[in-house]
């Protein structure tokens, strides 16, 4: 299928390419063009891209560098958390904002995963008999696992709230900066979610019903 795919899109470019060629594309290429686009974004470049090929003469005539595949393999996904030669080195520098919207994101997916988990076992067992066979089997680990879980609550619920306000906010421009979407107001504020979290998650984690 990508040779024939590629054979398709090879044919476009050289009608492209050709003086002796009208300068519009019919139908068949056209699809041939978009299939191969759609092929490209899944699999890669195919190998006689912007090349001489049997199909085609090239896009030489339209400025293609020798090397452009090598440039397209380097080339980096957007938006791409990481390098692509490293697992652990952000391509994009993380600041406070952006670490607090990843983490809304995680605390959500968390909180999705505990309630189905509390779900499944409602329904097949005992969950408030489950929770204490917990507290009494693992005592110690009572206060993390109380922390585990309030943590996320809050800091979704803060973080659902400021996104509310957001809503509420007009984007500040040169001449006044007083809205909370403000580059520095989105600092403060995530800040404060961070802080109003932790307070607020020990306070829950040590208090006992």
């Amino acid at each position: 299928m990508a040779q024939s795919t590629s054979r398709g899109l090879h044919r476009a470019l050289g009608c492209l390419a050709s003086t002796s060629q009208p300068a519009t594309i019919s139908s068949n290429q056209s699809s041939a063009a978009g299939a191969l686009l759609q092929h490209t974004r899944a699999y890669g470049a195919p190998e006689y891209f912007g090349r001489p090929s049997p199909y085609t003469q090239g896009t030489d005539f339209l400025g293609t560098p020798t090397d452009y595949l090598e440039r397209i393999n380097k080339r980096p996904v957007s938006p791409h958390v990481f390098e692509i030669d490293s697992a652990t080195k952000f391509h994009y520098k993380m600041p406070l904002n952006a670490i607090s919207s990843i983490a809304n994101r995680a605390t959500g997916v968390a909180l999705s995963t505990g309630l189905t988990a509390a779900g499944c076992i409602a329904l097949t067992g005992d969950l408030p008999g489950t929770v204490e066979a917990f507290k009494a089997s693992y005592p110690w680990l009572v206060f993390p696992a109380k922390a585990l879980v309030a943590g996320p609550i809050v800091y979704h619920y803060l973080g659902g709230m400021r996104h509310l306000l957001w809503d509420k906010s007009k984007i500040g421009n040169q001449a006044e900066k007083k809205s909370y979407l403000d580059l520095p107001a989105v600092d403060k504020s995530s800040y404060v979610l961070f802080g109003a979290t932790a307070a607020a998650t020990l306070g829950l984690a040590v208090y006992s019903i």
